[in-house]
């Protein structure tokens, strides 16, 4: 290649790098002329969000303190609930999961502490009941057998649950059936001295099915309602936290254009 061809490239990269650069500042002069304008367009926006999640936020809030106080109300008319015939022959169809949910959360519902096992059903402990209040603490070791597993109530399955008392401490052992002890049963669990409820005491103890019911479905939607709030509230933080970040490069901005 001669030295006017070396030339001739070489004018051609300065010209064409010369309009690339020439380019490259009137992009950057775009943007930063309508840098400003676009953060305030944010600025803007990010307010009205905050101000509706704040809204949003505030009237969950309410919501929870109406479902709140619908729960303590129906705590105090708990006699507006009582046991009939029919629940008590649906209470007696109850097994598996089902008889364990409705008593654990009934448990809960009349302020007992439920605490599960470290290992699953160690022991043949279902549940660590905690009960408490201004002069004691105690703890019970819960087994719940429905009517159709009350046959492998035996002399055996009942030391273990005694070893599982000692093992968590516990003051006490309760076995809850909905199934009918055998007259031997209940001697065994009386000479072990181990705590028994069947139908009769359940129903005596025990918030009635319509009231657990009730209960639970207040209580579901109080649940479900606090989650939404905290995930709308925590929408507000966000957009907060957006708008600081939009002030202080608004700010540098104008800065930057006024020097």
């Amino acid at each position: 290649m001669s030295l006017i061809d070396i030339a001739i490239v070489s004018v051609m990269l300065f010209i064409v790098s010369l309009y690339a650069y020439v380019r490259y500042r009137e992009e950057k002069h775009k943007e930063e002329k309508m840098l400003i304008p676009t953060l305030q367009n944010y600025k803007q926006k990010f307010i009205e969000e905050k101000q509706q999640f704040l809204e949003k936020s505030q009237n969950l809030k309410q919501q929870l303190d109406d479902l709140r106080q619908q729960l303590q109300d129906l705590k105090k008319n708990l006699s507006l609930y009582p046991w009939t015939q029919s629940q008590v022959d649906y209470l007696k169809t109850m097994k598996g999961s089902e008889f364990e949910y409705f008593l654990t959360q009934s448990f809960e519902m009349l302020g007992f502490t439920v605490i599960d096992p470290p290992i699953y059903k160690d022991h043949n402990i279902d549940v660590i009941l905690k009960y408490q209040d201004d002069t004691k603490t105690e703890y019970f070791a819960v087994d719940f057998i429905d009517y159709t597993q009350i046959k492998k109530l035996d002399d055996k399955y009942i030391e273990n649950l005694l070893k599982g008392k000692d093992k968590y401490s516990c003051h006490k052992v309760l076995i809850i059936t909905n199934g009918q002890l055998l007259e031997t049963q209940k001697k065994l669990l009386i000479d072990k001295d181990v705590n028994f409820f069947e139908t009769d005491q359940i129903v005596s103890f025990m918030p009635s099915i319509n009231f657990f019911f009730r209960y639970d479905e207040l209580r579901s939607k109080y649940h479900a309602c606090e989650i939404l709030h905290k995930e709308t509230f925590d929408e507000v933080i966000r957009r907060e936290h957006w708008l600081n970040e939009v002030e202080e490069k608004l700010l540098q901005a104008m800065e930057k254009t006024k020097a």
